[in-house]
């Protein structure tokens, strides 16, 4: 952790505000790693042009991923402004950025049609039970119920809320923790840990930290999520998150200094 604040102070020296298309392009590979991690299989070029000029090109193209990722940069965006409105985390927060993940795909003919039929409405916790599947290279191996029922997620999730924000732990172990919750209480309908990481990234950016994407070149966020849990390891997730925002931030740092260098000793372009 010690590294880790070091940093923070010297990213937080350097004026970091990125101009409006780098931003974009910070999100389109957020989407893109987040949701690949579900089994969305839009490329990072496809997901940019998607997102980018509402088109997009390439075979066997399934609606259910475009929509996925039209509704994953409608969260994204709204938590970017809640981050930018120092608005606190709460329930309804919760919820939106929940439903605004799979607000494309809940108006889509086919997605969710059982649910429908249970009673489920846009914007609400979960009125019907589900389950949690545990899976390891591609298989099932172990089933267990959430922790939160349809009859008391809105009660547990308002205890959540008000557990995380009073919590006197560092903010990447309340947005870790905050995180592996809402993926054993299971109180969305769909997209449970989806929301989770809008929400570390919520908390952390709020602090400070840069938005980081859960991306898939070294560990595996969702596997780090699983093994935590069945093999009791503590810290796993916390460590990855950690790893994540000391990368972030050290090439933030390396780019800005170079441009500011640059800067001071004049550019000459080269032929």
């Amino acid at each position: 952790m010690k590294e880790l604040e070091k940093i923070l102070k010297t990213y937080k020296k350097i004026e970091v505000t990125p101009s409006i298309e780098e931003e974009k392009q910070q999100m389109y590979a957020y989407v893109y790693a987040t949701n690949k991690l579900e089994g969305n299989s839009l490329s990072l070029a496809q997901t940019t042009q998607l997102l980018s000029s509402d088109t997009i090109s390439g075979e066997h193209i399934r609606t259910s991923d475009i929509f996925e990722q039209k509704g994953m940069y409608k969260a994204l965006s709204r938590m970017l402004k809640a981050v930018r409105n120092k608005e606190e985390l709460s329930t309804e927060l919760m919820l939106e950025l929940n439903w605004l993940t799979l607000s494309y795909l809940w108006k889509y003919e086919d997605a969710y049609t059982n649910a429908k039929s249970k009673g489920q409405k846009e914007g609400e916790y979960k009125v019907s039970k589900n389950i949690i599947n545990i899976t390891q290279n591609g298989k099932v191996i172990r089933v267990i119920d959430p922790l939160s029922h349809p009859d008391n997620v809105q009660e547990n999730m308002a205890d959540l809320i008000k557990t995380v924000n009073q919590s006197k732990k560092n903010i990447i172990e309340k947005a870790v923790y905050l995180a592996q919750e809402i993926w054993l209480h299971q109180p969305f309908v769909d997209g449970n840990k989806r929301t989770g990481r809008l929400l570390i990234n919520f908390l952390l950016m709020k602090e400070g930290y840069p938005l980081f994407s859960f991306d898939l070149k070294n560990e595996n966020y969702n596997n780090l999520l699983v093994t935590q849990y069945i093999e009791g390891k503590e810290n796993l997730v916390i460590k990855y998150v950690t790893n994540k925002l000391i990368t972030e931030m050290k090439e933030k740092i390396k780019f800005l200094k170079g441009i500011k260098s640059a800067k001071k000793g004049g550019f000459r372009m080269m032929i």
